[in-house]
């Protein structure tokens, strides 16, 4: 029994994850069966297995959940047809009836400290502000404000994490910004952000 646990772990560790036109810093992780494409991601940010990006900028500090799907390829809904053997380009069918033009992805943004639980999706063109959460299983369809929490589908928001003023500090002091040796020196302020503040402003 413990044997065969052992053996779908591995199994499972050998899915690799792809990345294709990707900037990904060095202290960043991707949990196997992910696939990224035209991703920048910043540092100490994380992204959960069996998630696919496309198209998007990510911050530092951020935590996104398993099997999520965050930006995408579009489909003109205003063709005579929304198949891609209409459009400009290679698409996975290998066929072109037609070479007409249009814009194939558009850029998702998600700020810096931010949470995206386990099985969103975020829609193509999408921001999403500094140290928003994103509760699990959520279609985020409009942008996101920075520091509030939004759930549901479509995704909704249910409240801030702090107040106007806290929000408006945290994001002009942008410890995401900071040196790690900065971050060391100011950690033990972690747990309480008008602490941070105080010692900050």
């Amino acid at each position: 029994m413990l044997k065969t646990y052992y053996f779908a772990r591995l199994l499972h560790k050998l899915n690799i994850s792809s990345f294709n036109k990707c900037q990904i810093d060095k202290t960043a992780r991707v949990a196997s069966g992910s696939a990224l494409t035209k991703v920048k991601m910043g540092r100490y940010s994380y992204v959960g297995d069996y998630t696919h990006i496309t198209d998007a900028d990510i911050g530092s500090f951020c935590s996104i959940g398993g099997h999520c799907g965050i930006g995408g390829g579009i489909h003109p809904s205003d063709h005579v047809s929304t198949s891609p053997v209409f459009l400009q380009g290679r698409n996975i069918l290998g066929k072109n009836f037609a070479n007409i033009p249009y814009e194939p992805s558009k850029k998702v943004t998600i700020g810096n400290d931010v949470w995206i639980g386990e099985g969103v999706y975020i829609k193509s063109g999408i921001n999403v502000g500094n140290g928003a959460v994103i509760g699990a299983h959520s279609v985020v369809t409009h942008d996101v404000e920075p520091y509030s929490v939004v759930v549901g589908i479509p995704a909704r928001e249910i409240r801030k994490r702090f107040d106007d003023e806290v929000i408006n500090q945290l994001q002009a002091i942008k410890w995401w910004d900071w040196s790690e040796d900065k971050i060391l020196e100011n950690v033990f302020l972690f747990s309480d952000p008008n602490m941070l503040i105080r010692n900050m402003m």
